[in-house]
């Protein structure tokens, strides 16, 4: 290990942090444009993440929500109510 193996090492992470705030700053002025058209952030931010799932988990998150929806039916009693009509 140098003094200049470790300047290199720290301009490259330092090249790398400035690199990510400016994504970062890039997305949430995506995300505001999107807001100021009528889109939900976090709606989107979900949307978005589900549809970056790999197989595995996108069918373990979509069987969560069978579930959820299930549940809340049962909870609220609108699944009684519609197996009686």
């Amino acid at each position: 290990m140098t003094n200049s193996d470790l300047r290199e090492r720290a301009l490259r992470l330092i090249e790398l942090e400035e690199r990510a705030e400016d994504a970062k700053l890039d997305l949430k002025a995506a995300y505001d444009a999107a807001a100021s058209v009528g889109y939900t952030k976090a709606a989107l931010k979900r949307a978005i993440k589900i549809n970056r799932m790999d197989a595995d988990k996108r069918a373990k998150h979509d069987s969560d929500q069978a579930d959820l929806i299930l549940y809340l039916e049962e909870m609220e009693g609108r699944r009684m109510l519609q197996a009686a009509e």
